[in-house]
């Protein structure tokens, strides 16, 4: 890692005019995953996490690159397909947000988590229409082989 790629705990992004920093979404990632290994919903599609510390790193440089921070490691980011393996519906979409927004409002100032909260519902709704066109394509190229 270079000079320039190192984060630490002040490093911080603006996202709409709202400051973010590393720590901020560490702290939330970190305390989200904490509760989906938990969750009775959510621990099953996550049950192929063998390593949640590496996850919630992978999740915090996701989410601090999503918020326009610069990559500070390496990653391949492939979410359609890994979370229709996973089993991917709108009842796991609307569990997670809800887990994911109450994570928020218990760990950020209120405009943080409004923001925030946007960013995820629109990202959860593109997965979803994503994950549907997967679905047909998969779908369609097992009935094709099939034949």
């Amino acid at each position: 890692m270079s000079k320039d790629q190192e984060i630490n705990e002040t490093s911080a992004v603006q996202v709409n005019g709202i400051v973010f920093s590393h720590k901020d979404i560490s702290k939330v990632v970190d305390a989200f995953y904490r509760k989906v290994e938990h969750d009775p919903i959510l621990k099953v599609p996550f049950r192929s996490v063998h390593d949640w510390p590496e996850h919630i790193k992978r999740l915090t440089h996701f989410w601090w690159i999503r918020f326009g921070g610069k990559p500070y490691m390496f990653s391949h980011y492939n979410p359609v397909t890994k979370h229709y393996f996973a089993g991917f519906n709108q009842e796991f979409l609307s569990h997670w947000l809800n887990l994911f927004h109450q994570t928020l409002n218990e760990k950020l100032s209120p405009q943080q988590a409004m923001i925030w909260k946007t960013i995820s519902e629109q990202m959860g709704q593109g997965l979803s229409i994503r994950n549907e066109h997967f679905k047909k394509e998969y779908e369609n190229k097992r009935f094709k082989s099939n034949r």
